[in-house]
């Protein structure tokens, strides 16, 4: 397969949208409003486009730039951590890593340069210029690529134009006592009647934080970004966005790690156009491109070993969207190609190595996808498929590699496909039944890497070019009651995989470090289950008051050698209590996790004991256009370690632990 034709994919499609003419100007399409500035969080959004339904966090959530850990606000959604502060990679249902798809805006994403995922795609996300969050759980929603466990969009906001030039700007500042954790951010938005331009930035600088035990945690890290979105409005249906995005981060710890984290540089790029059209069927045609490329450097903390790498992704995508007799059909196209090669290896060790550990592994992806959504009197039917072509290889294999597998070239074809059924019981009340069946090829890691160590324990990792497709065969049954000040939603849901993707420990295979106990070949497993249930209870009660009540659990087993599956958190529970008093908010929040007893010691998981943690929090406007939050986290001092948070580097019997009581304060000024 020819990469250069790829390669200048996103640049061709780029200049045919923008040579298409939309017919007539659509009424309703790209209007001129005056500039808004959200000062209210991001919101998370339990996503369904035939659903509509929203969670909006709570006041709880002050500045913060790990998206990760954001998204941990939802019970369902648990986190690995491997340092203290910095890089959250989220984990939904039990499903981690690739088998979740994380997108902006439907299409940009970017992957880890480094091999123990330091710089997880999670970690390249802003929240500063957010719409909203879309979290899609299982297999059922395609159009933004290929999650069998879920797919997680954020969703940027939109350009707002106004009739004459303005400017508005947003300065948000926090300091967090415990870690002495400086954010901050600012963002300014001119607005015009054809164009407007969006610029920010954020700074944050934290040192090592006390657990409950008042031990310090190795947590230090700084970062900043700086984000420019420009969009341009031809015509009232034609629009232009060009985004620009850099993040830098530099000398993070990583207290789960043989090695931190000197640098971490990320370029972004994202182009992209949307023509309303305003014909019988056809509605509107968008367009979107991106690039991104990661330079990383991880060094041990003597530095007697510094390893650089990097890794580039680039894509595109053209969707159409056709409406008739309120049924709506979303098709389209996409392209998505990733790699990683390691630059340079400098150690003081004499170190004969055989390959490097990306091995200049690539992976290009074309995907076509439709969706249909055909509305009845009182219920709606939902369809989607995807059809994806995947081609892999490593230019610079190992010997051990040529030796176990030969040519490391692979193409597979993978398919997709789902049913959605929703219908209204009561004015009140309605029941959704979900089904989908979802194939992903292996990631990168999982098909090149070259004995390193990546993985939940100390194994070194070596990746398997000739891994079936993992499968993942699901149903979820969602039922939903709404009525003014109430709303609960309850969602089963039910997973068989096959070919299930994980590693068996090869003892014929020597590792390079000694430190490391062995080598673990990827492989496909068998298959397994995963079942589970969550629930959430909305009440406002009085105009004042309202409370939320969340729960979430899962199950999972290996069917083959019936044990359970590694990483899988706990039973989580979380209740929120809010109240507005004139101007003044005040409210806490409440999160039980229960103990884990259901691990696989084939990993050296440990079990982890069960917690509960309070927070307490309080906002007040000082000014019209000044607002003043205080947070007291973790109230009681708790000293406990989350389920997925790795084990420390010194001792792997002790997970991160994490921090201890915190006075926080955050202050957002508009002007």
């Amino acid at each position: 397969m020819n990469t250069q034709f790829f390669k200048y994919f996103s640049c061709i499609l780029s200049v045919l949208i923008f040579s298409e003419t939309a017919a007539q100007n659509s009424t309703d399409s790209l209007k001129t409003i005056d500039i808004i500035i959200d000062v209210e969080a991001v919101k998370l959004r339990a996503y369904a486009p035939m659903f509509n339904e929203k969670i909006s966090t709570p006041h709880t959530n002050l500045l913060t730039h790990d998206a990760g850990k954001f998204l941990t606000l939802l019970p369902e959604i648990s986190g690995i951590k491997k340092s203290g502060n910095y890089s959250t990679d989220p984990v939904l249902r039990g499903f981690k890593y690739e088998q979740l798809n994380i997108t902006t805006d439907g299409v940009s994403t970017a992957i880890n340069a480094c091999p123990g995922r330091m710089d997880p795609a999670i970690s390249q996300i802003n929240l500063t210029t957010l719409k909203e969050v879309e979290i899609s759980k299982g297999p059922y929603f395609f159009r933004n690529g290929i999650g069998i466990g879920g797919n997680i969009n954020f969703v940027s906001m939109p350009p707002h134009f106004s009739r004459k030039t303005k400017i508005k700007n947003q300065f948000s500042s926090a300091y967090e006592t415990n870690g002495t954790i400086f954010r901050n951010e600012l963002l300014s938005q001119i607005s015009a009647k054809k164009w407007a331009l969006d610029v920010s930035g954020s700074y944050q600088n934290a040192n090592r934080y006390k657990d409950g035990d008042q031990n310090f945690v190795r947590s230090k890290f700084m970062r900043y970004s700086l984000n420019t979105n420009g969009a341009y409005k031809w015509s009232e249906s034609q629009l232009t966005i060009l985004k620009l995005t850099t993040n830098q981060g530099r000398n993070a710890e990583f207290a789960a790690l043989k090695m931190d984290m000197l640098f971490d540089k990320t370029w972004m790029f994202q182009l992209g156009h949307t023509a309303e059209i305003n014909a019988k069927y056809l509605k509107k045609l968008h367009f979107n491109s991106f690039y991104s490329k990661v330079s990383h450097s991880m060094a041990t903390p003597d530095r007697s070993m510094i390893t650089d790498a990097e890794s580039a992704t680039y894509g595109a995508k053209l969707e159409s969207q056709w409406k008739w007799n309120k049924k709506v059909v979303y098709s389209g196209l996409d392209y998505r190609h990733y790699e990683a090669r390691n630059t340079k290896i400098r150690t003081i060790h004499k170190m004969k190595r055989d390959g490097t550990a990306w091995q200049d592994a690539m992976i290009d992806q074309i995907g076509w996808y439709n969706e249909y959504t055909h509305p009845f009197e009182r219920s709606k039917l939902f369809f989607s498929y995807r059809l994806d072509f995947n081609f892999s290889n490593a230019q610079k294999p190992s010997n051990l590699f040529t030796e176990l597998y030969g040519n490391p070239k692979n193409f597979q074809i993978n398919f997709s496909l789902s049913a959605i059924y929703k219908t209204s019981l009561s004015q009140s009340a309605h029941l959704s039944l979900l089904a989908g069946r979802s194939q992903r090829s292996g990631s990168l890691t999982e098909r090149y890497i070259n004995r390193f160590t990546s993985g939940l324990d100390n194994y070194e990792i070596l990746g398997n070019p000739n891994l079936k497709p993992e499968k993942n065969n699901q149903i979820d049954i969602i039922y939903t009651f709404q009525k003014e000040n109430w709303y609960l939603q309850t969602d089963v849901f039910f997973s068989y995989m096959e070919n299930y993707i994980s590693g068996i420990v090869r003892k014929d295979i020597k590792p390079y470090a000694m430190t490391a106990p062995g080598v673990r070949q990827i492989q496909n497993v068998g298959n397994a289950v995963k079942t589970g249930v969550e629930t959430r209870i909305h009440w406002k009660f009085l105009p004042q008051n309202k409370t939320e009540l969340s729960l979430a659990y899962t199950y999972a087993e290996n069917i083959n050698t019936k044990t359970p599956l590694a990483e899988i958190a706990p039973l989580q529970l979380s209740w929120i209590v809010e109240t507005e008093l004139s101007k003044w908010y005040i409210g806490g929040r409440y999160r039980y996790s229960a103990k884990q007893n259901r691990i696989d010691p084939n990993f050296a998981e440990i079990k982890t004991p069960g917690f509960s943690v309070i927070d307490f929090y309080t906002g007040y406007p000082i000014l019209k256009n000044c607002k003043l939050s205080m947070e007291i986290s973790n109230l009681f001092n708790t000293s406990y370690s989350e389920h997925l948070s790795r084990t420390l580097s010194t001792n792997q019997k002790q997970r991160i632990k994490e921090r201890g009581r915190s006075f926080n304060v955050e202050i957002k000024l508009i002007f």
